[in-house]
């Protein structure tokens, strides 16, 4: 039996590497790579989502203090809405005193009225009376 030298060895296992190791080396680095697009795809993927949920986030405290002035212009309005309401109570209250008094002189102005057509009538009478009587 020939003794191994180290340059078979070498040969031998050069040989074994190149056939069997290297290409396996290969596939999985080749895989790694894949592996390192599709990582590096998702992270720009969660980029562009954190980026739009930063951009929701803003909008959304814009448009909770939005809401908040608005409701403290709608406290104020109702706030004014309420001494509307309590100050044309009052004119509500003064124009039915003003509609009574109204109805009671246009009653009085009628009796009146009346009155002195009973009173005219009277006076023609007593001038007939006074031109018979002369």
């Amino acid at each position: 039996m020939a003794e191994i030298t180290k340059k078979d060895m070498f040969d031998t296992l050069s040989e074994f590497y190149g056939r069997f190791i290297e290409p396996r080396f290969d596939r999985i680095e080749k895989r790694l790579d894949e592996h390192d697009r599709k990582f590096q795809d998702m992270l720009e993927h969660f980029d562009k989502i954190y980026t739009k949920l930063d951009r929701l986030e803003t909008e959304y405290y814009s448009i909770v203090a939005a809401i908040d002035r608005m409701e403290k212009r709608l406290d104020k309005v109702e706030g004014r809405l309420d001494k509307i309401e309590v100050h044309l109570d009052g004119i509500d209250q003064k124009l039915d005193k003003e509609i009574s008094l109204r109805e009671i002189l246009e009653k009085e102005i009628i009796d009146l009225k009346q009155r002195v057509s009973t009173l005219q009538e009277r006076i023609e009478d007593m001038e007939k009376r006074l031109k018979t009587f002369s």
